[in-house]
């Protein structure tokens, strides 16, 4: 149980680094950076003037927690199902099944490029293309999950 933490912690800390403002030489207050997080791409927060910060709905955020826990679910349900005598069905990631910390950093990278996509298409005013992005990838995501406990009811 550890290790799948510090994996989930490391990999927290690398998205936090790369991100546009976590290198930033300059403070900046907490409006300020609210508004440069939800402001269209190209704005710049500090302009004189009261600054609207832009309305996101629920539907994106709702769909990342959705695709966060189905990774989470599939991580573990894989890794059970290993450790049952289950084998890997996907070729591209049997090699990674042999160390469970592997298997937690793979999960992890493919939620947060999912993410990065999407968030890069809502950013740049593609918002239809963003949510496409997010429920197809929530949506097989769904199908491994399913898959995956039905393998696990069956090994019972």
């Amino acid at each position: 149980m550890v290790r799948p933490a510090v994996a989930i912690v490391v990999t927290m800390l690398c998205v936090w680094g790369w991100s546009e403002h976590g290198a930033a030489q300059e403070p900046v207050d907490e409006l300020s950076l609210f508004a440069m997080m939800t402001l269209p791409a190209g704005t710049d927060s500090r302009l004189p003037g009261p600054v609207a910060p832009a309305v996101r709905g629920a539907v994106l955020p709702s769909m990342y927690a959705t695709l966060i826990g189905l990774q989470a679910y599939d991580g573990y349900s894989t890794n059970q199902g290993l450790n049952r005598g289950a084998s890997e069905s996907n070729a591209i990631l049997n090699a990674v099944t042999k160390y469970p910390a592997a298997v937690w950093a793979v999960k992890g990278g493919a939620a947060f490029a999912s993410i990065y996509a999407a968030e890069r298409l809502w950013r740049r005013h593609r918002r239809g293309q963003a949510i496409a992005v997010m429920a197809m990838s929530t949506g097989i995501m769904a199908v491994v999950a399913a898959n995956n406990a039905a393998i696990l009811r069956s090994q019972r």
